[in-house]
């Protein structure tokens, strides 16, 4: 009998919006939080169906690609957004 992981419920959950894995990894060690708790945030699909999410941004983030997008999906969706430093 084989167990199933949990999917990731990303509709509570907490977003890290990072230029590079790195800065996500830093990011998400500095607030204490797994990456089970913390998605890092690249495009704008990653938020489908997140209502106020909480973002944290650090690093570089406005140099990811389609950075644009990412803004517009963070006012639809509403979210609580932090920058870090």
């Amino acid at each position: 009998m084989s167990v199933q992981p949990k999917s990731q419920d990303r509709s509570q959950a907490v977003f890290i919006l990072a230029g590079s894995s790195t800065q996500y990894s830093a990011a998400r060690q500095k607030l204490g939080l797994t990456p089970r708790q913390a998605f890092w945030l690249t495009r704008a699909s990653h938020l489908q169906g997140a209502v106020r999410p909480k973002v944290y941004r650090v690093g570089t983030w406005k140099a990811l690609p389609k950075i644009q997008e990412v803004e517009e999906a963070l006012a639809a969706a509403e979210a609580e957004i932090t920058d870090l430093d």
